[in-house]
This record gives C-alpha cells, structure tokens and sequence, in this order.
C-alpha cells in the first residue's frame, strides 16, 4: 500500500483536528490504497526526524508518495524531501503554514513547555536550535513537487517568509486565515491532486 506521512507542528500531535481530517479525507474520496501515517513527533529535532526514518524504513521506501508538513512539520518535510530524493523518484510535498526558520521562531520558547494535547511537559533547549539548522536545506523546490497552501493571516510565522524561500514551488495564497489555516478542509482536494492524479 502507497502512504503519505503526515508531520504536524509543533506543541501538537497526531489529535490535531487537520491530522484526523487529512485521514479521514483520503480514508473515504475513493483512496483506500492510499493510507496517511501520522506519527507522534518528539520535541527533540534530530529524534523527530529519526523517528521518521524509521517509519519509512518499516513501510518501505518504494511505498512514500510524500509529505503533508504542517508549520514545524513542514520545516521537516523539505528536509525529507531532500533526503529522499533520487534520480528516480522525488517525494511530494504539501506545506501548510510551514515555519521555514524554526530555529529563529522556538527561541520564544526555551524551557518547559506543556503539550496542549497530551499534557507532557517537555524541555526546548538551545542545542535543539542548532539541530534545526542542521536540518535546513538550500535546495530549489519544483513545482511539480512542491505545493505550499499559506494564508496571509498567520498570527505566528510571516506568510512572506515561506512565499520568498519557495518561490519555485506551487502556491495557494489565501487572503486572511490564521496560523492554524482557517477551512483547512476546503483545500484537502488540492492536496490530494499533488499525491493523485485524476
């Protein structure tokens, strides 16, 4: 069975509402040979994208379509593509508000921090902005693989950043919105021709 990996944002989890409607989304638009991963990523950088390593190692790496990155998840999400491109096949990926410079973002954030959705409290250390830029990558992303849906609106990340630094990639540009990309489920079918052609 193909699949998508989903990587949500940060401080959320595989309960995040655009998670569970991503799923389900694919679960019943006639896609049942295509099932969307959500893993639980660790706060920590480098195991959050180890972890993803071993999810596809386990599924198999002939079977990835791609990505689906939300905010910190979609920082990640370029960072794979990358690692997984080849001469034969290159990853998707759909960015959803992605954060394009965590490392300058989660400075905000140092110290204990408390999951909203599981109530773990964990810690954000400076050694984890080094990690992250570490992960960055300088590539050009095509349009033919790269789609990003922003809204002007985002209350977090400057919807700017992310237009500039993928400037090659496909774009949906909303007026408006926020962060957590307002009717998120309205844009699901654009996502889904990136993955599956009519």
């Amino acid at each position: 069975m193909k699949y998508i990996v989903y990587l949500h944002g940060f401080n959320s989890s595989p309960q995040s509402e655009k998670a569970q409607l991503t799923s389900k989304y694919f679960q019943t638009h006639r896609h049942q040979s295509i099932k969307v991963i959500v893993p639980a990523l660790p706060p920590s950088p480098l195991d959050a994208i180890a972890k993803v390593h071993e999810l596809i190692e386990e599924c198999g790496r002939d079977n990835l379509l791609g990505f689906i990155g939300s905010s910190l998840g979609g920082f990640y999400s370029l960072y794979l593509q990358n690692f997984y491109a080849s001469a034969l096949n290159t990853p998707k990926i759909a960015l959803i508000n992605p954060a394009v410079r965590p490392y300058d973002l989660l400075l905000d954030y140092l110290g204990e921090n408390q999951n909203m959705y599981t109530g773990e409290t964990y810690i954000i250390k400076h050694e984890h902005m080094d990690d992250l830029k570490s992960l960055a990558v300088q590539a050009t992303f095509s349009h033919e693989f790269t789609l990003l849906l922003t809204q002007t609106g985002d209350e977090v990340l400057p919807y700017q950043d992310a237009v500039n630094r993928l400037n090659q990639a496909s774009m949906w540009v909303q007026y408006g919105g926020s962060h957590a990309f307002d009717n998120y489920q309205g844009v699901l079918p654009i996502i889904k021709r990136l993955f599956v052609k009519a």
